[in-house]
């Protein structure tokens, strides 16, 4: 089976943004940087998590895939304590009816000094 190759100029080392394999996209760690940068946005936590759900849409939608195809998340936090702030955020970028599967995963550390990190993978009926 084939594989498509979605890079769209944020990674931070030799990976890809996401990998799509039959109708199944895989996409690599997210974070809040800016787009097409190494520069995490300014504004603190909250400003991060936003961007870096903004950024995950962004990957999802280049891939071809929607929001609503994503079925399973992890997010990793350098801060547990930031959970609540990640979730409320998080719930309004889903249908409560259809929210994917997730891990919330407390870290030591992230690359660039990102408080958040975020992979997923989704599913469409059809291929992309």
């Amino acid at each position: 089976m084939s594989k498509r190759i979605i890079q769209n100029g944020s990674s931070l080392g030799p990976y890809s943004q996401a990998v799509i394999v039959g109708n199944h996209c895989y996409v690599a760690g997210t974070g809040g940087f800016l787009p097409g940068t190494s520069q995490l946005v300014e504004g603190g936590k909250e400003a991060e998590i936003r961007q870096t759900m903004k950024n995950l849409e962004a990957v999802i939608g280049e891939a071809g895939y929607s929001m609503s195809d994503i079925v399973s998340v992890t997010a990793y936090l350098r801060d547990v304590s930031d959970w609540p702030t990640f979730n409320e955020i998080y719930s309004t970028c889903f249908e409560p009816e259809s929210a994917p599967a997730r891990a919330v995963v407390g870290v030591a550390e992230l690359p660039a000094g990102a408080n958040l990190e975020v992979t997923c993978v989704a599913v469409r009926e059809d291929t992309a």
